[in-house]
Parts: structure tokens; C-alpha cells; sequence
């Protein structure tokens, strides 16, 4: 398989300004942007809606996700298949994508992939691609996780859960120095990927009462078994005794990281 790095991060940002719901760019909309398919079921419904005036082709495919040497790496897969890869989608029409999963995952396992979706060339009509000058392509960038038995990260509206019984990651923190700069390192020892947003160090986790704020919104993610780093904002570090917080959920508190011992 040939690893692809560095190539699918144009629409990284905006996946992670709604990463439950919808996202729209150029005039393409799609939903729900942040995929899981548990053990139990055998794929997912992604939608693509065209609201613009001419008619959009896209691509969809699913690559493989892992992460090594603290950077997001890439593979052609047929773990997942979307279904259908290619589709043009005609002004104020919906077109499905399944992803339907052809492997079951290990027990107490979890998968992770990205969903690609390119806006391909040419989707312009003739007598308008003309007077269009340059023309971006739209790319998405989305996450989809398969769980193994006895996992769930995700909630369903189709079956009711006790919140508490969902599969968390395990992280630690600590600090590292390259290329000048502080670094906040994240290892997740645990089973599922840690999604990190509202990142910051206090004395409770009300980001409001924050002491050092690294992110707002989305910061990235660590994939299970792995660490990745984020840069600390220039000549900034956080004072002594202040806790590492930081949401792994949308519509959940922020909760304490445990410093690496």
C-alpha cells in the first residue's frame, strides 16, 4: 500500500468547525461529518447536497488512517467502500454515500479512516468556466472509526446508553523543546482516538477562568497508541500547579489530563 502524507489537509479546519454536524463549503454541503460504525452495524449514510446554481461532481473514497512518528499517515483500503465513488449532484438535489464496512474489527478494537471527498474539475459549465479565472476544487477531509465488539464512542438515536459506559481514551501530557518552541505532547494509551478541543490549563475546567488557552475550538487528534504534539503559543507556558483540560465531546465538560509521570 502506498502511504500518502501532507496531501489532505485543505479542508482539515473546517471539518473541525462542526465536527458532528454539517459542513458546508463552495456550495456543497455534507453531513454528518463525524462518522462511527459499531460492531453491530454494517455502514454509515453520508449526504452531499448541492446548493449552488450548476450542477457539482465529486469524488468520495475512504483511506486508511494511522498515525507514526507524530504525523497523520495515508493508504489506499477496502476495509470501507463508499458507494457510489463518483456522483454529480444537480442544483438543490441530495446524493447518499453509503460506507459500508467489508471486515469486522477485533473486539475491543478500533479502526480509523478518512473519508476524502474532492470537488472535481471542470463542474463549471463551459460558457461560464471562461470568465471563472482560477477555480479551487473543494476538498473534505472527514473522520470515520470502526468500533469492535464491546466499544462505543459515539451517541445513537436508535438505542439508548448510560453516557458513563462510553469507551474513553486514556492520555497523559507532557512537554518536549524542537525547532525552538515548546511543544505539548499527548499520548493516548487507551483503545479508542482522542478528539481534543478547548484545550487549555486552569485551576477547574471553565475554560472562561482558563490561565493558558492553546485552543478554542478543534486541536487535533490522537489515534490509540499514539502521541502527537501541538506548538504552545510563543514565549507562553502555563504557571505552576494549573491542570491540563481539554473536551473530548461535543456537549460535555471539559476533563482533566493527567501529566505524564
Amino acid at each position: 500500500m502506498k502511504l500518502k502524507t501532507g496531501l489532505l489537509f485543505c479542508a482539515l479546519w473546517l471539518t473541525a468547525l462542526c465536527p458532528q454536524f454539517a459542513l458546508a463549503a463552495s456550495s456543497v454541503l455534507v453531513w454528518p461529518v463525524y462518522q462511527v460504525i459499531e460492531a453491530d452495524q454494517q455502514g454509515s449514510a453520508l449526504w452531499l447536497e448541492n446548493r449552488g446554481s450548476y450542477p457539482v461532481s465529486l469524488q468520495v473514497r475512504v483511506l486508511s488512517w494511522q498515525q507514526q512518528d507524530q504525523r497523520d499517515r495515508y493508504a489506499d483500503q477496502q476495509d470501507v467502500i463508499a458507494s457510489p465513488p463518483f456522483a454529480t449532484v444537480e442544483p438543490g438535489k441530495r446524493q447518499l454515500i453509503r460506507l459500508m464496512r467489508t471486515v469486522t474489527v477485533p473486539a475491543g478494537r478500533e479502526q480509523s479512516y478518512r473519508i476524502v471527498i474532492d470537488e472535481l474539475p471542470g463542474s463549471l459549465p463551459k460558457e461560464m468556466q471562461e470568465h471563472a479565472g482560477l477555480q479551487l476544487q473543494m476538498r473534505y477531509l472527514l473522520p470515520l472509526f470502526l468500533d469492535g465488539e464491546g466499544l462505543w464512542t459515539q451517541e445513537r438515536s436508535d438505542r439508548k446508553r448510560d453516557a458513563s459506559t462510553a469507551t474513553r481514551p486514556q492520555l497523559s501530557w507532557t512537554f518536549s523543546q524542537r525547532e525552538g518552541k515548546t511543544w505539548l505532547t499527548v499520548r493516548n494509551q487507551g483503545v479508542v482516538h482522542a478528539r481534543l478541543s478547548n484545550v487549555f490549563w486552569g485551576s477547574s475546567n471553565k475554560p472562561e477562568q482558563a490561565s493558558l488557552r492553546l485552543s478554542e475550538g478543534f486541536l487535533g487528534y490522537v489515534l490509540p497508541g499514539q502521541k502527537m504534539s501541538f506548538p504552545l503559543p510563543a514565549k507562553r507556558q502555563p504557571s505552576g500547579g494549573q491542570t491540563l483540560y481539554a473536551q473530548l465531546a461535543d456537549n460535555t465538560a471539559p476533563v482533566a489530563i493527567q501529566a505524564a509521570n
